[in-house]
């Protein structure tokens, strides 16, 4: 809710709980959360490390996309935690607002009111996979999806990329790698 009136409107009945009075100013704090059960002193019996859980993604920072569990209850996928293999800028290439996505939970701090979550870990690991059947010495072809001046990335497959350094490159090509690749 970002605005009250989303919630209630005139006239409505509400239970309250007087907050503070301030005789001096005329004023009196009145909470309405306050009736119900804090959802974050139950959240590690709703939601254990591991779990996968679905959620509504409502706000997305350049660290990460924050994903609405249940209402007041809110976990912050990093950046970090969105691919195994794909380099992501910033959230925004991955998630719209209001979303509903599929994610795991990766650790819950009740005392700090935070979940981390991720979205990579859905999936095995392929870099993993990729250890297992390679080995060094091995040749293989890929293709070039990306040149700097340090090298060139070359796609091994699946989108995993290895980085031919410009020391591996023989020195007829090496000097303007954008002529020969």
């Amino acid at each position: 809710i970002t605005h009250p009136s989303e919630m209630l409107s005139i006239g409505s009945e509400v239970e309250a709980i007087i907050l503070s009075i301030d005789k001096d100013a005329k004023k009196i704090a009145l909470g309405l959360k306050q009736t119900e059960v804090n959802p974050w002193l139950i959240v590690e019996e709703k939601y254990s490390v591991g779990a996968d859980v679905e959620g509504t993604v409502r706000n997305i920072t350049d660290y990460g996309a924050f994903v609405e569990l249940e209402p007041g209850i809110d976990g912050l996928i990093h950046i970090s935690d969105i691919s195994w293999v794909k380099k992501i800028n910033h959230p925004k290439e991955v998630f719209k607002k209001g979303e509903k996505i599929k994610t795991r939970i990766l650790s819950v701090d009740k005392n700090n009111r935070k979940i981390s979550l991720g979205i990579k870990q859905l999936t095995n690991d392929p870099w993993q996979e990729l250890a297992k059947t390679l080995t060094p010495g091995e040749v293989l072809q890929g293709k070039v999806t990306k040149v700097v001046n340090f090298g060139l990335f070359v796609d091994i497959r699946d989108n995993l990329e290895g980085l031919v350094h410009v020391s591996e490159i023989p020195e007829n090509k090496a000097g303007s790698l954008d002529q020969h690749f």
